[in-house]
């Protein structure tokens, strides 16, 4: 007993770290260029279902194409309707791994882990790498399967044991919700139902037993999800509440007609582990068939349970922490940030100076919005400081490194724009009055430093290469202006017979504070470029 125990704990043990290395080394091939699919390809409903079974398969994770889904309706690539049929296809896609599982296939697992290592060990490039990892978690994972099977097997000659199961088995609800709790904690639903077929394959429980384990693993796997949508945005509670409520609903009615289908699920083809995976395949088909046509009047629900908040005065960072654990829609969301940061000191810094210079904005009010910026800024770094101690692959690292930079920039920017209030405001204590041509020169400053910055931020957003190559062209032009002012300036000194040095000291800190603004938005050019 108590080495089948033992053997049961290792092959689970194997089985989930399988998956997880399994999804983590397909995530890093693939998880950007899926998002791109799901982004380009899901244009319709059934587009969307179909891209999810797609998605969800090569992933293997219905979590992972859920949070992606998340970011693409956040950004409003795409529609909330189109977004719950992707999550209506990864409900089946998730159920294809099952399919695959039930095969055979635990006696070809030593092959798998012998190649894996080999690819890992002995071929040195990073490619071989990644693909080792996967053949090798795929071998962990059918050598897991065979120790849950091989473990459960004494299990039938214990009598204790056996009346447990079967007393359980006779409580449905009960054995429901007992591989519902069961596959929340192991954040696999493969590995609840996999432990069943091992039940009935090893002659403990019976086809028909095992059906209540099925559907609460069903519901068990979007827990996980629901609870990590809490400090999500409202994209991610809505796609959450809709994954929760159409299993709940599902497995609802099926409970209900348990017994009929208890007689179905005998006659669908194949052994019995194959047709306990054919009716998990099956409930979720069912499941995207009753919802699929309603989708649109779902989608209007949600949008009336979470209506859409309106736009306050203060900026809060909204990073997403479970993300960390799929780095490359953590990545994702940083830039959105950093973008929404960027903005934010455009519309309430940057352009904000010439009404300051005009007597039209407050220093204090500009000093709420450097602290605001600050305080993001150390939001955002300590995330991808802490994003950048995962293992990350070279185009990842490359990523991280410019968001890091770009980052630096805005809140050099904002540090800049403080410098050159508190230039105005010596002006004032001073009793410093500059004449109308240095208060045009200045604003002839500010309006080329508005369309720098915009410029770089735009190549920034759409990773427009040529915008940022001919903004850092340009820097020739604004060389000959910083020449042409300071020139104007003296002259202008001369012909009024002004001799307090005073002015042009002020003056002239003032335009190099402004040039500074302009160099660090130069920079988010250069480092699009990937100048750094």
């Amino acid at each position: 007993m108590f080495s089948s125990l033992l053997g049961f704990l290792g092959g689970l043990g194997l089985f989930l770290y399988g998956a997880h290395l399994l999804s983590n080394s397909l995530q890093k091939l693939g998880a950007s260029k899926m998002r791109e699919y799901l982004a380009t390809i899901t244009d319709t409903r059934i587009k969307g279902m179909l891209s999810g079974i797609v998605v969800t398969f090569f992933l293997q994770s219905s979590t992972v194409t859920n949070i992606i889904v998340v970011g693409l309706v956040g950004g409003t690539v795409l529609t909330l309707s189109q977004g719950f049929g992707v999550v209506l296809g990864a409900t089946i896609g998730t159920t294809l791994t099952v399919q695959i599982l039930t095969f055979n296939i635990s006696q070809f697992a030593p092959v798998f882990i012998f190649l894996g290592v080999v690819l890992i060990m002995f071929i040195k490039n990073h490619t071989s790498r990644s693909i080792g990892q996967i053949v090798l978690a795929i071998g962990f994972i059918f050598f897991g399967i065979g120790l849950i099977t091989s473990s459960l097997e004494p299990l039938s000659e214990h009598e204790q044991v056996l009346e447990f199961l079967v007393t359980l088995s006779n409580k449905p609800v009960l054995f429901a919700l007992i591989a519902m709790i069961l596959t929340a904690l192991m954040h696999s639903s493969a590995a609840t139902i996999i432990i069943g077929i091992a039940f009935v394959t090893s002659d403990v429980l019976s086809l028909s037993a095992i059906l209540p384990l099925v559907l609460g693993a069903n519901i068990g796997t979007t827990l996980p999800v629901v609870l990590s949508s809490l400090a999500s945005r409202a994209e991610g509670k809505k796609l959450a509440l809709f994954y929760f409520s159409i299993k709940v609903i599902g497995v609802t009615i099926a409970m209900f007609f348990l017994a009929w289908i208890s007689k179905l699920v005998p006659l669908l083809p194949g052994s019995p582990e194959r047709q306990i995976a054919h009716f998990h395949t099956l409930f979720n088909i069912g499941v995207t068939v009753l919802f699929f046509p309603l989708l649109p009047y779902v989608a209007k629900l949600f949008h009336h349970l979470f209506p859409q908040a309106e736009e306050g005065p203060t900026f809060e960072v909204e990073l997403d922490e479970r993300l960390l654990d799929i780095p490359e829609e953590a990545l994702n969301n940083s830039r959105h940030e950093i973008i929404r940061l960027a903005n934010m000191v455009k519309e309430k810094m940057i352009f904000q100076l010439k009404n300051y210079i005009e007597g039209a904005y407050t220093k204090e009010e500009l000093e709420e919005v450097e602290d605001i910026i600050n305080d993001s800024y150390i939001q955002i770094q300590q995330y991808l400081l802490r994003l950048g101690q995962r293992d990350l692959s070279r185009s990842q690292s490359d990523l991280e490194v410019k968001l890091l930079n770009i980052l630096n920039d805005i809140e050099h920017i904002g540090d800049m724009v403080m410098r050159f209030l508190r230039k105005g405001e010596e002006l004032k204590e001073k009793n410093i009055q500059l004449n109308e041509d240095d208060r045009i020169q200045l604003k002839k400053l500010l309006s080329y430093i508005e369309k720098t910055y915009e410029r770089s931020l735009y190549a920034f957003k759409h990773d427009e290469r040529d915008v940022a190559r001919t903004n850092i062209q340009n820097q020739s032009i604004i060389n000959q202006f910083e020449k042409d002012i300071k020139f104007e300036h003296f002259n202008s000194l001369i012909i009024e017979h002004e001799y307090n040095s005073d002015i042009s000291g002020v003056y002239l800190d003032i335009i190099n504070e402004l040039l500074q603004v302009y160099h660090h938005s130069i920079n988010i050019s250069r480092t699009v470029l990937g100048l750094i």
